[in-house]
């Protein structure tokens, strides 16, 4: 048994037909070239047959609706992987855009997006997507979700975006003198936010006295600063 005809024609269908509701093996045909996530999810769950969505060219919704339909493959939802994607929440988290992205070679607009969550790594790669992949992204408040960050990381989420990148649960920045003061001198004028008691580890053979003095007032944490082999500074700043 198939049917076939709109998104909205099928949903209506479903809804008057018990036998597809309790799981018919009736394979489902949509000839809408745009749809919503939660639609195609909802014709999924009432048929045990396939739905046809080849004729589909843009789907919205959530990052996560749009990907439970991708997640449900070929055998439940055929004939996507190449949909525009237009998405509407105002928070996501970045592995659920990152995801997205992998599982449509279409455009990706995020321009409801108002903040996004989660690793540092995880955001600065939805960041760096081609505007022909992700876009409408750039001005987002951030969230992050990392203990221990790199300061060279930090310092790439605050360059992607305008938004304020709140760091406040990292507990330990590792990096050189440099890279760490200036995610500090970052956090001071506001672009990050959250920090000023963490712990941090600096990298680096050659350190400069009045470098590690400065960083010393940025946080109320421990510095260390055991790979430094040479360091330089007035006998004051020493």
């Amino acid at each position: 048994t198939s049917v076939t005809g709109t998104i909205a024609d099928l949903i209506n269908a479903t809804n008057d037909q018990t036998q597809l509701s309790t799981g018919a093996n009736v394979a489902l045909t949509v000839q809408s070239s745009s749809v919503t996530a939660a639609d195609l999810n909802t014709l999924n769950a009432v048929t045990g047959g396939a739905v046809n969505a080849a004729a589909v060219t843009t789907i919205t919704g959530t990052a996560t609706a749009v990907n439970a339909a991708y997640a449900a493959g070929a055998g439940q939802i055929s004939g996507l992987g190449d949909e525009a994607v237009a998405l509407t929440e105002a928070s996501v988290a970045a592995t659920d855009l990152n995801t997205l992205n992998a599982n449509t070679t279409g455009a990706i607009n995020a321009a409801s997006v108002t903040t996004i969550t989660g690793t540092a790594a995880a955001v600065n790669t939805a960041y760096a997507a081609p505007a022909g992949e992700i876009s409408g992204l750039g001005n987002e408040q951030v969230t992050l979700s990392d203990a221990t960050l790199a300061a060279t990381v930090l310092n790439a989420v605050n360059a992607n975006t305008t938004g304020a990148v709140n760091a406040g649960s990292v507990g330990t920045v590792t990096g050189t003198v440099s890279d760490v003061t200036a995610a500090y001198n970052a956090n001071t004028v506001g672009e990050i936010t959250g920090l000023g008691n963490e712990a941090v580890t600096l990298s680096g053979a050659s350190m400069h006295a009045l470098g590690l003095n400065t960083l010393d007032k940025l946080t109320s944490g421990t510095i260390d600063a055991m790979s430094g082999t040479t360091m330089a500074g007035t006998v004051e700043q020493v």
